[in-house]
């Protein structure tokens, strides 16, 4: 079976309030998204599971929401949001060196509608 898992991480930035302002944080976004990005473009397994583009959502806690489909076959559901999750656990080192650490993990599967790919079979195949 093939499924989409909706997978949402939640990183701590590590912004310093004490010595730095709120526009400065604004400033830092482009940074952290980059930051973010090579982690994640850098690892052999997980770039090629994500389908779309990466969702980078800022809160006022200084954190970051990050936001992406995770694309894969296997047996269930729950295997499927085990494997995302493990992908993501794979990039923790990566992302701690870089001053990002994982709050929270959220990954939920769905089975992906692959009717079209039937249609097309039948038309090919007969």
């Amino acid at each position: 079976m093939d499924y989409s898992v909706k997978t949402r991480i939640l990183l701590g930035t590590n912004f310093n309030t004490a010595e730095f302002n709120t526009l400065m944080f604004e400033s830092t976004k482009p940074f952290i998204i980059d930051d973010i990005k090579s982690v994640i473009e850098e690892d052999p397994t997980l770039p090629q599971y994500i389908d779309g583009n990466l969702t980078f959502r800022f809160l006022n806690n200084y954190d970051v929401l990050l936001k992406y489909r995770f694309n894969c076959n296997d047996e269930n559901k729950a295997e499927a949001e085990s494997f995302s999750r493990s992908c993501v656990e794979d990039i923790r080192s990566g992302l701690e060196e870089k001053g990002y650490h994982i709050k929270q993990i959220n990954c939920t599967a769905e089975e992906m509608n692959m009717e079209w790919l039937n249609k097309l079979e039948d038309m090919i195949f007969g």
